[in-house]
């Protein structure tokens, strides 16, 4: 039996984003739910039901773009991509953005390279940890745009996000309404690693009904101090401004 994925009719509200999908990119969202639900069989990518995906996987991501659009031909990075998202899903209905797809997992790896040789999408899969892949050069301050959902409490995410952005650049992280003290506890540790923050709330519709979801907005305005990001156990044990 067919596996019935989401209500394909809730991509009608994405043009309150500035979003006009052609009939290839529908096309694409769909194969790529396709492919992830099939993976998803012998991986663990995903726990939402498939019949809630096109609300919960697809219109969650495509939030993101109603809160800032990045500029045309923009360098984007998805920090701890996972399955792909919201990283794939911007990147199909975005396709003048080049997307990197971090993780650091090689198995989710192998997937996201798959998925994008599939999809023959503007975006390439990296297996790193953010926390060590931005010092890098090739890495550091180089993106215009940085998205995460689902990785970390908020004074972490600002420390892995901020120094991979540009000055000038933006990052969202994606985050549920209940969760906005996290979101501005942050606010020490993004001045620190010179962005500023602010919080933005969207609201859209699901097979579920109606849901808000809350947005932190970084936008980097000087160079991030040398010494950050820390390492990992540095990050969890002592999070910037103070307990996460």
């Amino acid at each position: 039996m067919e596996t019935r994925i989401g209500d394909w009719s809730l991509l009608s509200q994405t043009g309150r984003w500035g979003l006009t999908l052609d009939e290839a990119q529908q096309a694409k969202l769909r194969q790529y739910l396709e492919h992830l639900y099939e993976a998803n069989r012998t991986m663990n990518l995903t726990r939402v039901p498939p019949e809630q995906a096109v609300g919960r996987h697809l219109i969650d991501s495509m939030c993101l773009l109603g809160v800032h659009a990045p500029p045309e031909g923009a360098r984007a990075l998805d920090i701890g991509a996972g399955g792909g998202l919201p990283g794939i899903p911007l990147a199909i209905v975005r396709p003048d953005v080049h997307f990197t797809l971090l993780d650091s997992h090689g198995k989710t790896v192998q997937f996201l390279r798959t998925t994008c040789e599939l999809l023959r999408l503007n975006a390439e899969a990296v297996q790193a940890r953010a926390e060590e892949w931005a010092h890098r050069p090739s890495a550091r301050e180089q993106f215009d745009f940085v998205v995460a959902r689902a990785v970390a409490k908020m004074p972490i995410l600002a420390e892995l996000m901020t120094p991979l952005l540009k000055i000038g650049g933006v990052a969202l992280a994606l985050k549920s309404i209940h969760e906005l003290e996290e979101i501005r506890a942050a606010a020490p540790a993004a001045e620190t690693l010179g962005a500023t923050l602010s919080i933005v709330t969207t609201e859209f519709v699901t097979e579920q009904g109606s849901v808000q979801r809350a947005v932190a907005v970084l936008r980097k305005h000087r160079p991030t101090p040398a010494q950050y990001p820390r390492s990992w156990t540095q990050i969890v044990k002592r999070p910037l401004g103070g307990d996460a």
